[in-house]
């Protein structure tokens, strides 16, 4: 099978290149991978797009969410399926689809695993349209992204989420937004949307539990305006899925939401920003018009809490 790594070789702080070592010593399948090396922001993305167009039957992005993202762009509506090493900061793509954490591991999956076709989101901000395959969202986990993005990473896993959260907490003020859930109105203070594919982000906040990446459906978390402490208090219980039935919380199960604001309000997806508001969030299922849309290799469907 002819298959082309494409690998962030800064991900994680070089934890990218060092799976990529790892795999190539103890991974007999992987010594006949080709590797192609991201030179920055959308490369992967560009390198995805032009292997499904030269015929690659495989794709293995090491990496983190962002890498995958831009891969699975790259491959949409083609018949190169996807695998995961993943290798980056918070990991949640994998954790959610049961993609294990060991590079080899994950190496070994990728090489035989048989691929099947997941939803894919997509997104329209005032500066770009894409897809995304795990959770996006505005408002202050997007001022959250924007500021870990920024930091050097120095740890993976969830404590860069913690300090971004608890660093963002003191400046940020819930702006006011106009948010259509499936034509349903929604215009009032908002702290974050949250708008998912899969349960997981933040390096394990179950910020929309229920979730799942095959059912046709986005999972919406909206979180009204809190005070700080509040939010401190509701924090923990994101990694349980805990805040569910907090008063300032509603869970919305949808395919369509659209939102704007008078203020500007960040949007990510994947953990990358994507913008800003006005935005559009759709889902495409799995198998659109009968065509497989993206094909993931992996183990399982998480539905309870993070491994």
């Amino acid at each position: 099978m002819r298959t082309l790594a494409i690998l962030n070789p800064a991900a994680g702080k070089h934890a990218g290149q060092r799976a990529w070592e790892h795999i190539r010593q103890d991974v007999a399948s992987a010594r006949l991978w080709e590797c192609a090396t991201t030179r920055g922001a959308g490369h992967a993305r560009e390198l995805a797009q032009a292997a499904a167009g030269d015929g690659y039957e495989r794709i293995v992005a090491i990496g983190g969410d962002g890498t995958v993202c831009e891969v699975a762009n790259g491959l949409a509506y083609s018949s190169t399926s996807l695998a995961v090493v993943p290798a980056g900061t918070g990991n949640d793509l994998a954790r959610n689809l049961g993609i294990p954490r060991h590079p080899a591991a994950a190496a070994n999956l990728a090489a035989s695993g048989i691929p099947r076709p997941i939803d894919l989101c997509r997104i329209e901000t005032d500066s770009t349209s894409a897809y995304f395959l795990n959770v996006a969202g505005f408002g202050f986990d997007a001022e959250v992204a924007s500021r870990v993005n920024r930091k050097p990473k120095h740890l993976g896993g969830t404590l860069p989420y913690v300090a971004g959260v608890l660093e963002t907490l003191w400046r940020y003020r819930s702006p006011r937004m106009r948010i259509r859930i499936d034509g349903q109105l929604v215009a009032q203070a908002v702290f974050l949307v949250a708008v998912g594919n899969c349960a997981t982000y933040g390096g394990g906040m179950r910020i929309v539990p229920a979730a799942r990446p095959d059912d046709g459906l986005l999972d919406v978390c909206l979180v009204r305006d809190l005070r700080r402490l509040e939010v401190l208090k509701l924090l923990p219980r994101l990694y349980s899925g805990g805040h569910v039935g907090h008063p300032s919380v509603a869970l919305f199960r949808c395919r369509e939401v659209s939102a704007d604001a008078d203020d500007r309000v960040l949007c990510q997806a994947d953990g990358e920003l994507v913008g800003g508001l006005p935005a559009r969030f759709g889902i495409v299922p799995a198998a659109s018009g009968g065509t497989e849309l993206c094909s993931i290799i992996f183990r399982c469907l998480s539905t309870g809490p993070s491994m």
